[in-house]
């Protein structure tokens, strides 16, 4: 069995390292991102950019971000070199209506769904801090032929901890939208009672854990906004074929709550940011709503010094950002009091003014 995964980014990766140890020597990956290529081979991974390599290929895992209607995941397909009874499984999120466009294009090229190949959509699951793999969770599989389903029942069954099949691959294909819609929609609705609590003096992480101590429904803890790659591409792809005065709400309230972070602090203030990843516990400042707010402070005329525990000082100075150390402190306890502000991510709304020697980052 060769199999190749199509896209080595978070996603890809993380699939492509738990097959490669699963099926030693069966695995092969490729990404058009040379830089990407070239990093992971001087890490020993056997991986490609180039197609013409990938002959012979049994099961296709296609991982590639989506891109505009799917302009990336079309442009892999076009690339790859198909053989007859070949399992294509598509795992990018996409966008609704978008697996209809590749049966289409599979036919157009000879191929006939069932029986000269097999084509599946099994979105990914991944909460990344929490999961180790993406196989780590239950799966969705939608196809258009019970054949398509059979064959992949084959390969992903003894994989997942529960394979849950829909014959309507449609299905399939709005669930890990509508996962991700919903989780943007819930952390809105946190923002909005959070915002709440702060302006009438109430403590939000006690509201947390009254309202959480009924075992089916959970009040999320907040951020700097609705950050990293998904969520936002997600509700994009949903309000493009749903249109929504609920999902226009979720949106236009996590404009209005990151705008009020920005407002409180106002202008030509020393900032101090704690938390600067695009999520916590997750070392990656790809999509980060922290960085945008930084940017934005810089913008309004504040200086703004940053610190996260899973950078370095010497990484967040090369990612172009003046960090926090011990140093930056000493020297701010030694200065005369200016108008100078600490920011926490889990309370953007609460800042703290400076207090010598009192700083507990």
């Amino acid at each position: 069995m060769k199999i190749c995964v199509v896209g080595l980014g978070n996603i890809g990766f993380n699939l492509f390292a738990y097959l490669d140890q699963k099926f030693s020597g069966e695995v092969i990956g490729v990404d058009v991102n040379e830089s990407r290529v070239k990093e992971l081979r001087r890490q020993g991974y056997r991986v490609t950019t180039d197609y013409r390599a990938l002959t012979g290929i049994d099961i296709w895992l296609m991982a590639p971000s989506t891109g505009n209607q799917g302009k990336n995941l079309f442009s892999a397909l076009e690339h790859m070199i198909i053989c007859p009874g070949a399992l294509i499984s598509i795992e990018s999120t996409l966008p609704p209506g978008t697996m209809v466009r590749i049966r289409e294009f599979l036919e157009n090229r000879g191929f006939k769904l069932g029986t000269d190949i097999f084509l599946i959509h099994v979105p990914h699951r991944v909460m990344f801090g929490v999961d180790k793999t993406v196989c780590d969770t239950p799966r969705v599989m939608g196809a258009f032929t019970k054949e398509c389903l059979k064959k992949g029942r084959e390969f992903y069954f003894p994989l997942v901890p529960q394979l849950v099949e829909v014959s309507d691959v449609r299905v399939a294909e709005l669930s890990k939208v509508v996962e991700n819609v919903k989780r943007y929609v819930d952390v809105a609705f946190a923002q909005e009672i959070y915002g709440f609590c702060v302006s009438n003096g109430m403590s939000y992480e006690k509201l947390r854990m009254a309202v959480n101590s009924k075992n089916n429904v959970e009040l999320l803890t907040t951020d700097w906004g609705i950050g990293g790659e998904c969520l936002p591409k997600d509700m994009n792809f949903l309000r493009t074929v749903c249109p929504s005065a609920l999902l226009e709400g979720a949106e236009l309230a996590d404009q209005g709550y990151r705008d009020r972070i920005l407002k409180q602090v106002g202008i030509s203030k020393e900032v101090w940011l704690r938390g600067i990843s695009y999520k916590t516990g997750v070392k990656d400042l790809k999509h980060s709503r922290g960085v945008d707010l930084v940017r934005a402070l810089e913008a309004a005329g504040n200086t703004v010094k940053v610190e996260d525990p899973l950078f370095s000082a010497d990484e967040l100075s090369e990612a172009g950002f003046n960090p926090i150390n011990q140093q930056t402190v000493d020297s701010q306890n030694n200065e005369e009091d200016t108008a100078r502000v600490i920011l926490d991510r889990h309370k953007a709304l609460e800042i703290k003014m400076w207090e010598k020697e009192q700083y507990d980052g």
